[in-house]
């Protein structure tokens, strides 16, 4: 049986996902700017981290669906608590006490983009403008040199 695990914390507020060569940050924008985002202000967020280098990157943006998806496994043994301590069933190397969801890149039509719910594993779209309570965790590629 391999050991390895999936979810590696790097010590440097990000988490690298073996399986599919991502690297996430490790806490999400509610937890680092204290405030609920929309779509716009979710990128602003990560053009922020950008310009910040942040963990040395100036490569992050927001997740795919897929790769939002990808996060979410319900079976794993231990979760982490979300704000309101829920569980989110992402790997505990991520910082608990975050959002629940996260603003993906994935457009709709009418002006929308889906979200990916932590807490129940679907998507929703929600519009780009509105700020209910959704947040975004930055991701990047791992570079063959990182």
């Amino acid at each position: 049986m391999d050991n390895k695990k999936r979810f590696v914390d790097n010590g440097d507020g990000t988490v690298t996902d073996t399986e599919t060569h991502l690297m996430w940050k490790q806490s999400d924008a509610i937890q680092d700017i204290n405030k609920w985002t929309n779509w716009y202000e979710a990128w602003s967020y990560l053009k922020d981290l950008n310009i910040r280098k942040f963990a040395g990157y100036d490569d992050w943006r927001m997740p795919t669906l897929k790769e939002a998806e990808g996060l979410y496994d319900e079976s794993r043994e231990r979760h982490v608590r979300d704000m309101d301590r829920f569980e989110i069933f992402i790997d505990p190397a991520f910082s608990p006490g975050g959002g629940y969801t996260t603003w993906t890149s994935s457009e709709r039509p009418h002006g929308c983009a889906a979200i990916f719910y932590f807490r129940y594993g679907h998507v929703n779209s929600n519009h780009k403008e509105d700020i209910t309570r959704d947040t975004v965790r930055a991701v990047r590629i791992l570079k063959p040199n990182d």
